[in-house]
């Protein structure tokens, strides 16, 4: 007697788990936290990080964040851009911002931000042809910020490298990188993060 119990209720008790996984028969308690669940799931959300890669073809970019871990991102025809003109100018090392959906699973990316460095008190932002000129005289002393492996990759003709994390590892002892160019108009320029 005692067995016949026991598999009645073990079966009694596979049917119920059964019902509630093809979601036949669903406790108002479980039906609460699926609907919170999807309520997160179509709220927007934010990553920021350096794009470690990005695939025009597969339309993903590979985040790296602030937290060393990985983070995959899709965009789609109907993503915005913030300070490119298109996606397709967005490079490799770059740091974004990008806003997204998770959506069947995937992170989809409804807009992407470029992050670009603000400006310092007591400084200003020049236009190309206004460092050109400035260039042409003489007058200026142009210093890349640049990591020094992305200034040996290419860099502004005449400029000097002095590393922005250089810079700030040293503190105030930094400032005799730039001894050699007192008196005269110092020029900056990064990657756009630094």
């Amino acid at each position: 007697m005692k067995k016949t119990v026991l598999k009645l209720g073990l079966g009694a008790l596979l049917a119920v788990n059964l019902l509630l996984v093809q979601a036949v028969l669903v406790p108002n308690g479980f039906q609460s936290q699926a609907a919170q669940a999807a309520a997160v799931k179509a709220e927007e959300m934010k990553v920021k990080g350096k794009i470690s890669n990005i695939s025009q073809k597969a339309k993903t970019i590979a985040l790296t964040p602030a937290d060393g871990s990985f983070f995959l991102l899709k965009f789609t025809d109907e993503t915005t851009v913030k300070g490119a003109g298109s996606i397709k100018e967005i490079k490799a090392d770059e740091a974004i911002v990008a806003e997204y959906k998770v959506v069947d699973g995937a992170n989809i990316a409804t807009s992407i931000a470029l992050v670009m460095v603000e400006l310092q008190p007591g400084t200003s932002e020049i236009k190309t042809d206004e460092l050109a000129d400035l260039l042409k005289k003489g007058e200026v002393v142009v210093v890349d910020a640049r990591p020094e492996a992305r200034y040996n990759e290419s860099h502004i003709i005449g400029s000097v490298s002095i590393p922005f994390a250089k810079l700030a590892k040293m503190g105030d002892d930094g400032a005799k990188l730039l001894e050699p160019y007192k008196g005269k108009q110092l020029v900056f320029y990064c990657g756009g993060p630094t």
